[in-house]
């Protein structure tokens, strides 16, 4: 999937609000910007399959206190909304507000090339894990038939290139076991 079409976990949707069918989401990234403009989602069902993942139109989107509340197309009640609660929410990556240069989506860096702070290959992002402290990449060792977990924090990843799609890491001693 290329950068253009990539569709991206945004946040969940916690409940209804009032009574005409509007949810809340808790979104990842709190950031209200991010969400500017949005037209539309994507809704997957708790336990649902990914291919069942269904597309809807934001109808409207206002917010209270720092919470999102949504209008989506079909939802016209308060039964209807509280059904949706525990959905997860996804956007495509183009539909969101730009980010700053040097920021990007961790959803967008498997496939990344690891090196290290020589410029040695070390690997390829297999993914992110969430982590409530910080997140952890996941890292497919090249030469290797095993992945390797690091914390995703700055005194390990000296530098994030999302233009040439590499992460330079300095990994602690010993760093993956043998």
């Amino acid at each position: 999937m290329t950068e253009t079409n990539t569709i991206i976990k945004i946040g969940k949707i916690t409940g209804a609000a009032g009574l005409r069918g509007e949810v809340k989401l808790f979104h990842d990234s709190g950031e209200r910007e991010r969400l500017a403009g949005i037209r539309e989602l994507y809704l997957l069902a708790p336990g649902a399959r990914e291919e069942d993942m269904r597309k809807t139109e934001v109808l409207a989107l206002r917010y209270t206190g720092k919470t999102p509340v949504l209008t989506l197309a079909g939802v016209t009640d308060r039964s209807a909304a509280e059904a949706l609660a525990g959905t997860l929410v996804y956007a495509e990556l183009t539909a969101l507000a730009p980010l700053e240069a040097d920021a990007f989506y961790v959803e967008v860096i498997a496939g990344f090339s690891v090196v290290d702070a020589a410029g040695f290959p070390v690997g390829t992002v297999a993914g992110v894990l969430p982590n409530p402290a910080h997140d952890i990449l996941r890292i497919s060792l090249d030469g290797k038939a095993q992945e390797a977990l690091l914390p995703f924090v700055d005194v390990f990843v000296s530098e994030v290139d999302a233009a040439g799609r590499v992460i330079r890491i300095t990994p602690p001693e010993g760093w993956p076991l043998d």
